[in-house]
């Protein structure tokens, strides 16, 4: 059996002991530069939008995306948020390339009626999968767990939180999910539950249950991390260290399955490093989400903070992830170092950029001191945001907006 509650206490014990104080950072910015990159960052929108004319499709038909999108996107990366050589390596191999494509155009095929945020959020964690691959020196490839463990998300996930279904309904769904996760024979009632009974089937396939049983008893944790987290969705009841212990324990099971779906196997110390991990992204997490959960009366450990606690939260969640992903040292990679230096990267980025776009949650002094790490001002950041869904997002539309026959599509 996984040592789930094990890593549970561990991790708890280094959130109790990390700082709430600022963390170091290696960089401030200052207001010269963040105006050039928010200059730069126009232009590139620009280049993206020139890409969908009429000249742009033509040229498409004739060339090839590393010709046209990728030097965009490259520079985006660079110029803007300053990722280094050895991160674009990674971030722009053909490897990572390819079995992003794959994925999409699986996922068409698999869920046509799948929105491209629905796809995106899938891959999100094909991405995490894909980095682990590289880590235990597996190739990074899509193989039908990564598949049916990323396209899990976007059904299992929006059906969880669709505030139009009972939590009664939950409950069911989540109990005979639960039970064909166990190999039970299940008649779906719904279109959801087909498609995910389908995706399990994927699962048995690949990794037989005599011969992987840690395969299966990961997929039961996340379930289960999955179940007790419905109670997150209740305005009172739970007491801080209830939603600690449901909050970690979702976020750190659902790493701790990418890494047995990936490999099979891992040792004692995989498994840990794989929960410390998907606590950090599950903080993160809810620190993006902090006002839709708020907004929802859904509990985080985060949401009903008050402006200076949430800052020393933020705090906190940054000096426990860089513990952390000290452990996963454990994998052994030759450029094992370079991607985790992307991945806390990454990472603190998407918190600096959070926490502008969740300004009001903030105290004055904190945004004041925070910003100064941001390669771009918050303000712009806002009118960014209101303007179109997040960079990511659009970064992903124009990454997949070429058909496999050439020609520009809008996804």
């Amino acid at each position: 059996m996984l040592n789930v509650q094990n890593y549970l206490d561990h991790f708890i014990k280094d959130w109790e002991k990390s700082s709430n104080q600022f963390p170091a950072f290696n960089r401030i910015y200052s207001e010269t530069e963040k105006f050039n990159r928010e200059s730069n960052f126009e232009q590139i929108l620009l280049k993206l939008k020139s890409l969908q004319s009429p000249s742009a499709v033509n040229k498409l038909r004739r060339s090839k995306p590393e010709k046209t999108f990728f030097p965009v996107f490259k520079s985006f990366l660079e110029d803007i948020f300053d990722f280094e050589k050895a991160h674009l390596d990674i971030i722009l191999s053909d490897e990572f390339r390819n079995v992003s494509k794959d994925f999409f155009y699986r996922a068409r095929e698999f869920g046509p009626e799948l929105s491209p945020e629905n796809i995106y959020q899938g891959l999100r964690n094909v991405w995490i999968m894909n980095g682990l691959q590289l880590m235990m020196d597996i190739p990074v490839e899509i193989t039908p767990s990564v598949f049916a463990y990323s396209m899990i998300y976007p059904y299992s996930d929006n059906f969880l939180d669709d505030a139009g279904i009972s939590p009664k309904e939950k409950q069911e769904f989540s109990i005979r999910f639960n039970a064909r996760l166990h190999g039970e024979k299940v008649l779906p009632i719904n279109f959801t539950e087909s498609q995910l009974y389908k995706l399990v089937s994927m699962f048995e396939k690949q990794y037989d249950r005599n011969k992987f049983p840690e395969v299966y008893e990961s997929l039961y944790a996340i379930q289960k991390g999955q179940t007790d987290s419905l109670q997150l969705l209740k305005q009172d009841g739970l007491s801080d260290a209830e939603i600690r212990q449901i909050c970690f324990e979702k976020g750190g099971t659902s790493v701790l399955a990418d890494g047995y779906l990936v490999a099979g196997k891992l040792t004692s110390r995989q498994e840990q490093a794989l929960m410390g991990y998907g606590i950090y992204l599950q903080l993160l997490d809810d620190i993006q989400d902090i006002k839709e959960d708020a907004d929802a009366d859904t509990n985080t450990m985060c949401s009903y903070l008050k402006q200076k606690n949430l800052g020393e939260f933020v705090n906190q969640t940054i000096n426990f992830g860089r513990t952390a992903l000290e452990e996963m040292k454990c994998f052994q990679a030759e450029n094992v170092e370079v991607f985790l230096n992307l991945m806390n990267r990454s990472i603190e980025t998407m918190i600096i950029e959070s926490v502008g776009l969740n300004g009001s949650g903030f105290s004055t002094d904190y945004l004041q001191e925070i910003e100064k790490y941001s390669p771009l001002h918050f303000d712009f950041i806002r009118k960014k945001k209101s303007q179109s869904k997040s960079q990511r997002f659009v970064m992903f539309q124009k990454y997949f907006e070429q058909s496999k026959n050439g020609k520009l599509r809008f996804v």
